[in-house]
Parts: C-alpha cells; sequence; structure tokens
C-alpha cells in the first residue's frame, strides 16, 4: 500500500472541517436576523403578536449594526440591539452630559 492511500482520508476530513469552517465565517443576512428576533418576540409577547409587529432600522454607532424593533398592537415594545455578527447587544449609552 501507498502512503497516499493512509493520508487521502486525512486530506477529506481537512477539506471538509475547513468547508465547515468557511461556512460558519460568513456574516448572517438582515434578513436572516430579523427573522431570529422576531421569532424571539413572538415566544415573549403576550397573545395576538405577529411577526409583522417587528421593523429594523440602522444605529449611528459603528458597532451596532440595526436596532429592531417589535412593537404589539397593545402598545408595548421590544427593542433589541444587534451586533455585526447578529448577537445581541445591551442597549448603548447615550453621550454624557
Amino acid at each position: 500500500m501507498t502512503r497516499a492511500v493512509f493520508f487521502l482520508p486525512l486530506a477529506g476530513l481537512i477539506a471538509f472541517v475547513g468547508y465547515l469552517g468557511f461556512q460558519r465565517g460568513q456574516l448572517p443576512s438582515e434578513t436572516e436576523i430579523i427573522n431570529r428576533y422576531a421569532a424571539a418576540y413572538l415566544q415573549s409577547a403576550p397573545e395576538g403578536a405577529r411577526l409583522t409587529d417587528c421593523a429594523a432600522t440602522t444605529h449611528p454607532d459603528a458597532a451596532v449594526r440595526m436596532v429592531i424593533n417589535c412593537v404589539h398592537p397593545s402598545g408595548v415594545a421590544t427593542t433589541y440591539f444587534v451586533g455585526a455578527r447578529g448577537e445581541a447587544l445591551p442597549q448603548p449609552q447615550g453621550p454624557s452630559a
């Protein structure tokens, strides 16, 4: 048997792991992020909440990718601040006086 027979499975495994790493490194789209946070809103909102209660806007802070506002028909508002990779961020602090 040649050495190639022993190293081909290893090379295949390395290529597969590289592909998975590439896929995990991709940034989620804005639509994917909005849908994820709208689904979280539906789980925590009172009866009568809909996916269409949520809308996204930009934020002037470069560290915040978008702000997702979900307003229930009863008037209760839920706001999510989202980072560059789709992660939840705490509410940014305003300028100090």
